[in-house]
């Protein structure tokens, strides 16, 4: 728009598409994301929720395009798997996503303190890498993005219309590709809540770091977690929660 005059252009969005998550023939749940990388959503996302622990307990994995679904077989469910989906929490998601768990379930372990595994400098250089990486954002600006590094660069990214989605499309793809995530850095562009931290804590993430704010919630379960909590990281600039001996402050 310019003065009293009006412009019509055309605009670049992001897609999205239900796509539904098939257990052992049995549907779990519809995930509403963006149509990439939806094996490694459905994988991460049974991971994040404490039904898929060992890679070998996965008997089958097939996109069905058809159906407009993932289909997976697992021979090894968790003893409690009937009773982890009978409570439904609505996510903080903008989606009004589910999740079933919460952190405090009995598999779950604070992640012991080691020393520093990355800088003020580490993060901040990284950040630069991390905020040009997605194509999708810079022609829509509708998707959020997470990364997973080493402390040095970044090794994986995903991306999705969902914050959650992305965090679990990344966590899929380095358990499909036999990654271990312990003394990974788990990096975000959403803001970081209690299901974030979640993610994060059942996955062994020692270190989160986001462009964006965290909750009360997220800053107690990393406290909690043995979690190291970056906030507002942006530049040279950033708010560390929970947890910091594990960034070296010079």
């Amino acid at each position: 728009m310019n003065g009293s005059s009006v412009d019509g252009v055309i605009d670049e969005v992001a897609s999205e598409l239900p796509i539904r998550l098939v257990l052992n023939n049995e549907p779990l749940v519809t995930l509403l994301c963006t149509p990439a990388e939806l094996e490694e959503l459905a994988i991460g996302f049974l991971l994040s929720e404490g039904v898929l622990r060992d890679r070998s307990s996965i008997k089958r994995l097939e996109l069905d395009e058809r159906e407009t679904a993932v289909r997976i077989e697992l021979d090894d469910l968790p003893p409690d798997f009937s009773k982890l989906f009978e409570k439904r929490t609505i996510s903080s998601g903008c989606g009004k996503g589910v999740t079933f768990t919460s952190y405090r379930m009995p598999a779950d372990r604070r992640i012991e303190m080691r020393g520093p595994l990355m800088s003020l400098n580490d993060i901040s250089r990284l950040l630069t890498a991390f905020r040009t990486i997605s194509k999708l954002y810079l022609e829509t600006g509708g998707v959020h993005s997470a990364a997973l590094s080493d402390g040095r660069e970044i090794l994986f990214f995903s991306e999705d219309i969902g914050r959650h989605n992305a965090v679990d499309k990344l966590i899929g793809k380095a358990f499909l590709k036999s990654v271990p995530l312990e003394n990974k850095i788990l990096l975000t562009s959403g803001r970081v809540t209690s299901e974030i931290m979640t993610k994060a804590g059942r996955n062994r993430f020692p270190i989160v770091i986001s462009r964006a704010a965290p909750s009360c919630m997220a800053v107690s379960y990393a406290e909690d977690m043995g979690i190291t909590l970056v906030g507002f990281a942006r530049g040279d600039r950033m708010n560390i929660y929970s947890w910091p001996k594990r960034i070296k402050m010079k």
